[in-house]
Formats: structure tokens, sequence, C-alpha cells
């Protein structure tokens, strides 16, 4: 692990692999750029990956409320993005990489997206699921509104966690938990909302790094919605389940998503 000041915000990069194509791997809210070990390990005699902890993650600095956070993960990004390279992007971490993709197409070789919460794209598709999300989200919002965070905290794990109950935690875990659960609200608006217009614009159709979109089959009609509606509109990609993985599905099915990714950097390295 190595301190890096990137666009300005002191944070920690974590390395995967030794193999001879660089990648990124952007990490989910609430977690950090070391979590993904396991996964690492399992592509890393192909890619050499490097990972950054975001603002309020892992061992960065907090985040300041100042701007946007999906905009300063970019742009912490693009500080590491200096050659083509695999981007990976877990849920949060996967509306980055399509950022990526859409501002700097010759950077982005191939896209993998994990359980991506590009959730503007789901709202914007398919009615059921967008008002499963306003109910299933509308109690995380009012918790956090009447200064509930541990509440917030517990809502928001049970949609987007490991599957674990959440007094199964340890105090330790439910704490750090709680005290980051406003990055989720910081985010909030770049995942919801589409403000940099990715969706009408037609950005998403000029999207082409080829791109693997996989889910982890328990994110019901919500994330199916956001899959299904990624796969139709970027051109050169692929949709794949990973059946039992949940939303932390790189991190309880590592080896799956290990081979997922592997045999498509193949394709892809073959086209």
């Amino acid at each position: 692990m190595v301190k890096r000041v990137l666009a300005g915000h002191p944070s920690h990069l974590h390395t995967y692999g030794f193999g001879p194509r660089k990648g990124l791997l952007l990490h989910c809210s609430l977690a950090h750029g070391g979590v993904y070990g396991k996964l690492g390990a399992a592509v890393g005699g192909a890619l050499s990956l490097t990972s950054f902890d975001q603002p309020g993650h892992g061992r960065a600095a907090d985040w300041d409320d100042a701007g946007d956070l999906q905009d300063r993960v970019t742009e912490m990004a693009l500080d590491l993005l200096t050659e083509p390279m695999d981007i990976i992007g877990h849920s949060f971490g996967g509306t980055v990489a399509l950022r990526l993709a859409v501002e700097r197409p010759g950077m982005v070789r191939t896209m993998t997206l994990l359980e991506p919460v590009m959730m503007a794209v789901g709202r914007a598709d398919n009615p059921e699921a967008s008002a499963i999300l306003t109910r299933d989200m509308g109690a995380f919002y009012r918790a956090m509104e009447a200064g509930e965070r541990e509440r917030a905290a517990q809502i928001f794990t049970e949609f987007y966690g490991d599957g674990r109950a959440w007094n199964s935690l340890s105090d330790e875990s439910r704490k750090a938990i709680s005290d980051r659960i406003h990055l989720i609200v910081a985010g909030s608006r770049a995942v919801n909302e589409d403000p940099y217009d990715l969706i009408s614009s037609g950005k998403l159709e000029q999207i082409m790094a080829p791109t693997l979109i996989i889910d982890g089959c328990k994110g019901g009609p919500v994330m199916e919605a956001v899959c299904d509606g990624l796969a139709r509109r970027i051109p050169n990609s692929e949709r794949v389940r990973v059946s039992d993985g949940g939303h932390m599905v790189p991190l309880t099915r590592p080896e799956a998503i290990a081979r997922e990714i592997l045999q498509f950097v193949s394709r892809a390295q073959g086209q």
C-alpha cells in the first residue's frame, strides 16, 4: 500500500497481480481499494491492477463536501489512467467507470461493470423497478434526514451488503458503516439522477470499449433493469449473471468473477 495524492486528494494505492495488462479497479461505496485480494489474486497472472481509496474510505482523507463526490473520484481515477487500461468498476465504482469510458474513450481498453448502481438507467427504462427503488431507499433517506445514521446504515446494508444480517456484524463493523453512511448521500445524485446526461444524450451508445456487465442475481427487478438497460445501450457489451453472488459478488464469488473477467479480456484481445 502506497500513499498518493490524486486530484489533490490524499489517498492510498493498492496493487494486485503481476500480469502484462494494466488495469484500474474502482471500489464500491463504504469499502476501500484493499478489499479485493481474492479477486486480484485470481486474475493476477493476466492483469496488474491498481486500486485507490476514494474520499472518506480506507486511508484516504475525508470527503470535504466540496463539489460532487463522483466528480472527485473520476478526477482521481484520471490521475492514474495514464495509458490504455482494463477498467473494473464495482457498484459506485461502476458509475465512475462509465464516466471514464465516455470522457476518455481512448484510455479504456475494456470495461467490466460489477453490479453497477447506475440507477438512473433503471428509472428510465422500468417503472416497476423505479417504484421499488423509491420505496426501498425512501426509508434510508428518511432515516438520514432524521439523523438516524445507524438505522440508515442498517437499511442500506440490507440491500447492498454481503448478505449478512446487520445484527450479525461486529460492533466495529456497524460503527464503521454508520460513520461513513453520509457518503452514500454524497454520491446519490450521480447514481439516481444522471446529472452528466449519459442516458438521453446517447453517450452510452457511443462507448466503444468492449464491456462486460455482471450482476450477482439478488438485486431483483432494479439491478436487472440497470444491467439490461446498460447492455442494450453499450454496443460491444456482454451480459453475465453469477448466481448467489449478491451485490458484493466480487467478494462473495471472486473465483467466478475472475473467470468471467479473464475469458472476457481474452476475447477482447482477440478482436
